[in-house]
């Protein structure tokens, strides 16, 4: 599969409603989509950076990446210091993941992402 880079996505014409076609390709280099973004049916996105409100409407392989500006809100969700880069948080999390997914409270969402992390 031919890798699509950023300069070639941006150059995607616009369809009628203003969004882009992107065609099959590999899209691996970009660590996120702009907002309303749309993926067809049999998308997967390989570790995609993912907020916390509704789950991704695609497959995914490999953990959903919190961003940064959601920090604050999972660490208070939670009741942990994500203090570090992605793959100390990684290492602190994975032990307790088995108790934290017992909740009850948590979200589909936040299950969807929890769960990518084991």
């Amino acid at each position: 599969m031919r890798k699509i880079t950023q300069a070639e996505f941006e150059d995607f014409p616009l369809d009628e409603y203003g969004r882009k076609q992107c065609p099959t390709g590999g899209y691996t280099a970009f660590k996120s989509f702009g907002e309303r973004c749309v993926f067809g049916k049999g998308c997967k996105a390989n570790s995609p950076f993912w907020s916390f409100v509704y789950e991704p409407p695609f497959e995914t392989e490999g953990k959903i990446y919190l961003p940064q500006t959601t920090k604050s809100y999972w660490e208070e969700r939670l009741g942990l210091s994500l203090a570090g880069c992605y793959d100390e948080i990684g290492n602190g999390i994975k032990p307790l993941l088995p108790t934290i997914l017992k909740r009850k409270d948590l979200t589909r969402c936040e299950r969807r992402i929890l769960e990518s992390w084991l």
